[in-house]
């Protein structure tokens, strides 16, 4: 039996080292950025925890200290942080540490990023900064744009304001309560990308209002590697003191808060639309301002499917459940689906890349399944094309393979859940048990679409429907 502990190792296969994103296994022998979050990532080691022991209280801002004892109390008159001085506050936080191991004490970083003076900052971290930008008008560049370098806790306040000055506010009732929408959303986004931040990564925080999204990219040591399942993932503190503190300060609640008010409240800012997480070393968030789906080209799909026109009102529930972004939006229907074919033939690939590692067929291509389908069901090309015919072709031979032609088909039309004896009725299928293995089962193993009673996997009701990666697999 393999030890716990071996798994809290970095190991290397004949002398390459890989991580797991998806389902895919990344060979990141060169990428020494990649290796050194990997490291961080099996040792649990807490970055904000480094001790600089030339880091005087001197080099605290004063100011900071009187603003944080405000936030506080605000949030709880009797915390014991308001009884004690600078110093003792800094070590209850335990943003003064000692490090019996080396021999050594004093102030840490995460105590420097929530009180030191900005040239401090800068002169133990030259390349952090949080750069805020408006994208809306100037596209090329930017309509507004605020660049911090300094403490967390004024940059907490003043990126609020940003969202404020730039975002519309809404109003909602909970209860008797009155909410502001805006607020209750952009508090978690913003106390997200500090909290989580990896601050010795040299990579700019970014926070970019557009007309259709507000979007984040953040440094980040990944623990999930892939799109975050909102209805069930593990929270994972990146900075334990610095969350600790902004608890004490009523700006972050228990961990994993605010992934989850994200998209409770999200679709009552604007209906119906969900924040899309996505963790990897940039970690990206995705708030919709405007909700985009798919079913603006419905007939358009029901034709290149090949589907019988008595399916065009379940297509059209379906495909207005699957969010696209602005870009594909603004696309032709030409230029959208010659975008997106090629996108589901890698997105395949990587999929099928790990499977070979246990055997020689994949999840979605196997000898069996390298026929072309028959013409008549053959998705069929655009009237007209901005591309090449032999370039479109090309990716239709790839497509045509019949049981990649199957799944983009029934991930297309479960986005409103769906039986399998309808989705077998859909395709004219007849063996229930050869299409639930060589269809339903791939797409389930592959997180891509889900029982809608897990609870009861014989249930007569059974239905399946799209995951949150489904979509992401469709659009990404």
């Amino acid at each position: 039996m393999l030890s716990w502990y071996r798994f809290r190792q970095v190991h290397n296969h004949a002398g390459r080292i890989y991580i797991r994103e998806y389902e895919v296994d990344i060979d990141v022998t060169e990428n020494q950025h990649q290796i050194r979050g990997l490291f961080l990532k099996k040792g649990d080691i807490y970055t904000e925890n480094t001790i600089y022991q030339g880091l005087k209280i001197s080099d605290f801002d004063e100011t900071l200290f009187e603003k944080a004892r405000f936030y506080i109390h605000a949030n709880n008159k009797n915390h014991p942080w308001l009884s004690v001085d600078n110093v003792q506050m800094l070590r209850e936080a335990n943003l003064f540490q000692t490090d019996y191991k080396q021999n050594k004490e004093g102030f840490t970083l995460a105590a420097a990023l929530l009180f030191a003076k900005e040239t401090v900052i800068t002169s133990l971290l030259p390349a952090y900064k949080i750069e805020a930008m408006v994208r809306i008008q100037n596209i090329d560049r930017y309509d507004d744009r605020k660049t911090f370098r300094k403490n967390l806790i004024e940059t907490y306040i003043e990126l609020n304001e940003f969202i404020k000055k730039h975002l519309p506010d809404k109003f909602f009732l909970e209860g008797d309560q009155r909410i502001d929408l805006r607020d209750r959303i952009f508090r978690e986004v913003i106390g997200n990308i500090i909290i989580h931040r990896e601050y010795t990564d040299a990579t700019a925080t970014e926070l970019l209002i557009e007309k259709d999204a507000v979007r984040t990219i953040n440094p980040n040591n990944p623990r999930v590697h892939g799109i975050m399942d909102l209805d069930n993932f593990n929270p994972h503190s990146k900075n334990p003191n610095i969350r600790r503190f902004f608890n004490a300060l009523g700006w972050a609640d228990e961990i994993g808060s605010g992934i989850r008010n994200t998209k409770k409240y999200l679709p009552y800012y604007v209906e119906k639309a969900k924040p899309v997480f996505i963790d990897k070393s940039l970690f990206r968030t995705v708030i919709p301002l405007v909700r985009y789906t798919m079913a603006d080209h419905v007939n358009n799909w029901l034709t290149w499917l090949n589907l019988d026109p008595k399916w065009l009102p379940k297509l059209t529930e379906s495909l207005k459940n699957i969010e696209i972004e602005g870009h594909l939006q603004k696309m032709t229907w030409d230029e959208q689906i010659e975008y997106l074919i090629p996108t589901w033939i890698e997105n395949a690939n990587k999929m099928a890349i790990s499977s070979t590692k246990k055997s020689t067929k994949s999840i979605f291509f196997d000898a069996a399944d390298n026929q072309t389908i028959n013409n008549s069901k053959a998705p069929s090309l655009p009237e007209k094309s901005t591309k090449s015919e032999s370039e479109l072709n090309e990716k239709l031979t790839n497509l045509n393979n019949k049981k990649l032609n199957y799944l983009i088909t029934i991930l297309l039309t479960v986005g409103s859940p769906m039986s399998i004896d309808d989705l077998m009725l859909l395709f004219g299928y007849r063996d229930k048990g050869k299409f639930r293995q060589n269809y339903i089962k791939p797409l389930e193993s592959a997180a891509l679409i889900t029982k809608t009673n897990p609870e009861k996997p014989t249930a007569s009701n059974q239905k399946y429907t799209i995951t949150e990666k489904g979509k992401q697999f469709l659009i990404a």
